[in-house]
């Protein structure tokens, strides 16, 4: 499962709605201060509200914990009259997802309702935030949220600034995720209403709702009675478990199932999103340089990556292949090759006890915990001495030129800004990895290595990367025409154009504007870069 699409609106330097297509390796330039990180804050800002409900946070935990402000420093220009409008894309990949269908083996189609799970059976979906401030309750709150599946409206949630009661006010009926297939069979008769569209307007009171979806000619209609429910803030149902809604049937399975239907649609989708930015990260522009004291955090958070700690926390425990991996792109010849590599190295530890033989039992911790073997004698009736030893591995940092252990701090600073991004690199399974100025204090012919790094190391999570760096580029570029000369060098895996998303970003009058700056399957670009290509290298040479 991969985010696909960020769209931004009112976000920070981000006015009018703009949106940054992901691939596997995205590459965000441009300006210092244009809005490059703002795409980085909104997801995990998105992560904060879905996990606790918070839409006025102080500080993004995932980021380290810094310090943003709440809504009011959030929202663009300040004026809290704006929305926040944030939408993400997701690709299913192929996963079936989160899934409340509990009781539909019990029921079957035994109430003509759709058995399949909405969300497990779309390939796409879609969320889109509305992040509001009520003046009546001086707090942000959720005021709309709505879920695409398969890039169609299925349902939409709203709140009022009041925060009496959210409600679902608007589904869309004739979705093919909401038809049985008794339902499918009719679909074609313009009068038709699907069993589901009966039973959830049943003895109430509908309306006729109207929307429009974007790139459609004209709007979907139904009559359709507001369908309150227990949200988490404002119109954000709460994640996790089966929606509890005003619904109620003649039959209990029957409300049960009808409640899992909607919880399918308007829930499963946050359930999926939080999975994956909870496994995401983002490692900041400033990382930590351990010294010689350094000892590994045991229980490293997401929120440690971003000042670089969680690397050196987790480097420990990594498994023998991810090891191997992290090896290879330190020091291997064709890869970042800095000359340095870990190497495993046998510690001896040893604690010395003396006490009396009638307190033999104070001991006993001291061996269990630190002896591997002991050793022990008397000097005198009741004396005891005892030695506890205990060997174990630690992972070092080896200069193979010199042939000596050194200390991270004794190396180049590079060395240690660019290791939280190999580590996480070799150990991410899926999600996000989210990374600010990579190529900070490493030297041009590492730079060109960070993307190889990028585009080679790991196919499952999708790279997030603010940067300057034009050596990177240029080694992506340089890979995408090799692919497609057949020429690419043995080992080295096939890069396409799609496996690339190359963002600008510009300040403009209705605030930053991003561009995607396409690339041909010959490496080079086939939309023009803005006011060039790194003009600057031009300009100062000629």
């Amino acid at each position: 499962m991969r985010i696909t699409e960020i769209a931004l609106t009112n976000f920070r330097s981000f006015q009018s709605t703009q949106s940054i297509a992901l691939a596997p390796v995205t590459l965000l330039f441009g300006p210092n201060s244009v809005g490059k990180s703002s795409v980085l804050m909104a997801l995990f800002y998105i992560q904060q509200l879905l996990e606790k409900g918070q839409c006025d946070p102080q500080r993004i935990d995932a980021l380290g914990e810094k310090h943003i402000g709440g809504f009011r420093s959030l929202v663009n220009g300040r004026d809290l009259a704006k929305r926040i409008i944030i939408k993400l894309t997701l690709d299913k990949s192929g996963s079936i997802g989160a899934s409340y269908n509990q009781i539909v083996e019990l029921v079957a189609d035994d109430f003509g309702l759709p058995v399949d799970s909405p969300t497990a059976d779309a390939n796409h979906m879609a969320v889109e935030f509305h992040i509001a401030w009520s003046k009546a309750e001086n707090m942000a709150y959720v005021a709309c949220y709505k879920v695409w599946l398969d890039d169609c409206l299925i349902a939409e949630l709203a709140s009022d600034a009041g925060l009496k009661q959210p409600v679902i006010t608007w589904l869309n009926y004739r979705h093919p995720a909401l038809l049985s297939e008794t339902d499918q069979d009719e679909y074609a008769d313009g009068g038709f209403v699907s069993r589901l569209h009966e039973l959830l307007n049943a003895n109430r009171k509908p309306e006729v709702v109207s929307r429009k979806d974007f790139g459609q000619s004209s709007e979907v209609t139904f009559e359709h009675a507001v369908i309150g429910f227990k949200g988490l803030a404002g119109a954000l149902p709460v994640l996790g478990k089966r929606l509890e809604s005003v619904i109620e049937a003649d039959q209990q399975a029957l409300t049960l199932r009808l409640h899992e239907i909607l919880s399918d649609v308007v829930v499963a989708p946050l359930d999926n999103l939080l999975v994956l930015l909870n496994e995401s990260l983002c490692i900041g522009p400033l990382r930590v340089i351990p010294d010689a004291l350094h000892q590994p955090n045991p229980y490293p958070q997401q929120k440690d990556w971003y000042s670089g700690a969680a690397a050196w926390d987790v480097t420990g425990r990594l498994s023998g292949a991810n090891m191997v991996a992290l090896n290879h792109w330190l020091n291997a010849s064709g890869t970042l090759n800095l000359g340095y590599f870990l190497r495993s190295k046998n510690v001896l530890s040893q604690a010395i006890y003396s006490g009396c033989i009638d307190t033999a039992s104070e001991p006993h911790e001291l061996v269990e915990t630190f002896g591997d073997s002991f050793s022990q004698d008397f000097s005198e009736a009741k004396a005891r001495h005892l030695v506890a030893e205990k060997f174990y591995n630690k992972w070092v940092l080896w200069d193979d030129l010199n042939k000596i252990e050194v200390a991270f701090s004794e190396v180049g600073v590079g060395i240690s800004q660019l290791f939280p991004l190999v580590v996480a690199t070799v150990k991410a399974e899926r999600g996000i990895i989210a990374c600010e100025q990579p190529e900070l204090h490493v030297h041009p012919r590492i730079q060109v290595g960070i993307g190889d790094l990028l585009t080679q190391a790991n196919k499952n999570t999708t790279f997030l990367i603010e940067t300057h760096s034009e050596h990177l580029i240029l080694r992506i570029l340089r890979r995408i025409r090799e692919t497609s000369d057949y020429e690419l060098p043995a080992g080295l895996k096939p890069v396409s154009p799609d496996d690339v998303s190359i963002v600008y970003m510009e300040p403009g009058a209705t605030g930053v504007k991003t561009r995607r700056i396409e690339i041909d399957r010959t490496g080079e670009f086939t939309s023009r870069w803005p006011h060039g290509f790194f003009a600057e290298r031009g300009e100062e040479l000629f």
